[in-house]
């Protein structure tokens, strides 16, 4: 297969140098071209991810920073929801789960950067959008524009917010470096045109006055947001809509093509009520970056998709084709709503929305789930985020360049789907292929690449590009002098894909037999494809190691962790590929389910557990297959978990449940097809198929 890299003009060359100036003040040590984000006056590509600390136990904050650390993510994003802190006018709650000041320095300790959305509005699936009902009720106010009742209300929750952040930011030595202000606004309600751009500088300068002082200011840029000078506009993709009315299957999602076209139309189709549905920017002159990629997609009460690794995986290499330099992920970790005191804290009919929503559980079906759950998308995206971790400087550089012969419509099961993200100029960069179509299918095949620029072909190995595969892969000219993935390792071309660099050293990962062609003193080293979903790189005696093992390893106040369901575990060290075996005593907790009670419409068990909490259990997680519409767990009569099925098993912690012995789940029968669309029919007797307990080990194998 050919591409052909066209040579710029004089015209593109000169607005390539434009777009290379810095588009604001450098800040300490970041910035922002019109390409990408810079970090210490180089190109950076981060990955960033959205976890919401108010919908999380307090105790799971460490925890969750260190996998969301150990999964590949350099920027943590967090909502600030108005309701969790003020759901009583003038009564302040920033305290246990909404301690917005504890967690921040938790942030800081683990050395996680943090972009705060602020809001006010913010949406996130949470009641009025994170409004307080008592605001929704004033009908004397005009909210979301410059009403002056309102910014005086915004500002009384903004001075507060503050209070908890200040000395948080990133110019007092903390970790926040972005602000984000308001969400999806002149796309979910707000003002349109010219004043709603005042709105957002109104909001902006009024942020700044109150002390939010970060080097980079966000807004939502999808499905005719508005975004005024000073913000950088960020971007969303998701897999499937589950907000949208429709109870049937949808038309296959165009996000697992590569494509220069950077909306997604059916984000926020449910509340848009916008006229404008294109860009209210130029995106020709500001980088392309996301702060919404579906992570997974969360539950509503007439859709229930059912979210693969492979879904959030291939999407993400996708976007990361297309030109993205920044992946950010909603959610990456996922969370349960907390108590309120006056209403349950879910969007709902209740609240005007049009969707329902679990009263708790906002587990999202992301990477990490509401009870820390690591799921198999946060290993199908680790190989990905190490590569961004160490190339990411290279990879922010390059244009996405679309070979004419590429699958232009979701579709098209037969044309092959592959972008560049190429060195202009340089005849090199990376091969993007995708194989993997949500709901559809894209034919296997075996073939070879040649790249093309300034009349020097590069030419890639035979490359078995598998139906449901993705990957990478880097390619250089003879004459280029090779890819520098590190100082002493230009690569020229491989059938396998790059993982992460170990000093000289590069790691590729892939099931066939390697054909990598390189020049310089560093090694190839290569393992497989499970070793770098389940791979974390660690210093040890002044030099970076890779370890490998089954399980999910993290770095956690400067010790190496792993959490694991085996006792006996098998770690493997890079470069050396060396063995060693980690073992603990087994812990074999028991376990009852009993049918006690068949009600007007539901099935009701009591559960029972006995167990021995040591110190090496980490947590016990409860695994329900159920059948049926939901399912509520009841603490000593009180509902206090729920979930929708969608044909995942409900995994509860034990933890979580403060290790009770006992309590009661009801599930509730299946609706009919026209009132829910389940993308697993749940077929066969409401209730609960079948119950697993399955300990979650955790070991020290370094500190």
């Amino acid at each position: 297969m050919e591409i052909e890299v066209t040579r710029e003009n004089s015209q593109q060359q000169e607005e390539r140098k434009r777009r290379m100036l810095p588009l604001m003040e450098t800040v300490g040590s970041y910035g922002a071209n019109g390409y990408y984000l810079t970090k210490d006056g180089k190109p950076w590509y981060p990955v960033m991810g959205e976890i919401h600390f108010s919908r999380l136990s307090e105790y799971l904050w460490r925890d969750a920073v260190a996998k969301m650390k150990a999964g590949g993510v350099q920027i943590l994003a967090t909502y600030v929801f108005w309701i969790h802190h003020e759901e009583r006018q003038g009564e302040w709650d920033f305290s246990g789960q909404r301690n917005l000041r504890k967690f921040l320095a938790i942030c800081r300790q683990e050395h996680l950067p943090v972009f705060l959305r602020i809001g006010p509005w913010c949406h996130g699936e949470c009641r009025n959008g994170g409004f307080p009902d008592w605001l929704e009720k004033r009908e004397d106010l005009r909210p979301r524009t410059n009403d002056p009742a309102y910014l005086d209300l915004v500002e009384k929750y903004w001075r507060m917010v503050y209070r908890q952040a200040e000395g948080f930011f990133y110019d007092q030595g903390g970790p926040i470096v972005g602000v984000q202000i308001e969400n999806e606004y002149g796309h979910c309600g707000g003002l349109q045109g010219k004043a709603g751009r005042e709105h957002m500088r109104t909001l902006k300068e009024l942020a700044i006055r109150l002390g939010f002082q970060a080097p980079y200011y966000t807004a939502t840029g999808w499905g005719g947001g508005i975004v005024p000078e000073g913000f950088l506009p960020v971007l969303a993709a998701y897999c499937g809509a589950p907000w949208d009315s429709s109870r049937e299957q949808l038309p296959l999602n165009g996000n697992f093509l590569f494509t220069h076209y950077k909306d997604d139309r059916n984000v926020g189709s449910d509340l848009h009520v916008g006229e404008e549905t294109g860009f209210t920017y130029d995106t020709e002159k500001l980088p392309y970056l996301t702060a919404e990629l579906g992570g997974g997609l969360q539950v509503t009460g007439h859709r229930r998709p059912f979210v693969t690794g492979a879904d959030t995986a291939a999407m993400a290499l996708c976007k990361f084709g297309s030109g993205a330099n920044l992946l950010g992920y909603y959610m990456y970790h996922g969370g349960t709503n907390p108590e309120g005191k006056d209403s349950t804290l879910q969007e709902s009919a209740a609240t005007g929305s049009p969707n329902e929503l679990p009263v708790w559980s906002y587990d999202f079906q992301a990477p990490v789930g509401e009870f820390g759950r690591i799921h198999e998308s946060f290993y199908d995206l680790r190989p990905l985020h190490l590569f961004l971790k160490d190339f990411g400087h290279l990879a922010a550089q390059t244009d996405s360049v679309l070979p004419r012969w590429n699958a232009s419509v979701p579709e098209d099961s037969d044309s092959l789907r592959a972008a560049l993200r190429h060195l202009t100029g340089k005849e090199m960069g990376f091969l993007c292929y995708n194989g993997h179509q949500r709901h559809g299918s894209v034919r296997e095949r075996t073939s070879q690449f040649e790249i093309r620029e300034n009349g020097h072909t590069a030419q890639t190995p035979p490359l078995h590009l598998k139906a449901d595969g993705y990957g990478i892969f880097p390619y250089a000219t003879e004459e280029s002098g090779g890819l520098p993935l590190t100082f002493d390792f230009r690569v020229f071309s491989s059938n396998l894909q790059p993982l992460c660099a170990l000093g000289s050293d590069v790691v590729f990962f892939g099931e066939e037999e390697p054909e990598i062609v390189w020049d310089g003193t560093g090694e190839a080293i290569c393992i497989s494809s499970r070793e770098a979903a389940h791979g974390l790189k660690y210093p040890e005696e002044g030099q970076e190691r890779l370890f490998t093992a089954e399980g999910c390893l993290m770095e956690e106040q400067g010790k190496l962790i792993l959490l694991t369901e085996h006792a006996s575990n098998e770690v493997k060290i890079y470069p050396q590929g060396e063995t060693e075996i980690h073992f603990c005593r087994e812990v074999q907790p028991a376990g009852t389910l009993l049918e006690v009670a068949e009600g007007e419409d539901y099935v009701e068990y009591e559960i029972q557990i006995r167990g021995e909490k040591t110190e090496w259990l980490n947590d016990l997680w409860i695994r329900l297959e159920l059948s049926g519409d939901r399912a509520e767990l009841y603490l000593d009569g009180k509902m206090c978990r729920d979930w929708f099925c969608q044909g995942k098993p409900w995994d509860l912690s034990w933890r979580d449940l403060g290790y009770s012995e006992s309590a009661r789940v009801r599930v509730y029968p299946a609706k009919n097809p026209g009132e829910v669309y389940y993308e697993v029919p749940q077929e066969g007797k409401t209730g609960i198929r079948q119950m697993k307990l399955i300990p979650e080990y955790r070991l020290v194998i370094r500190g």
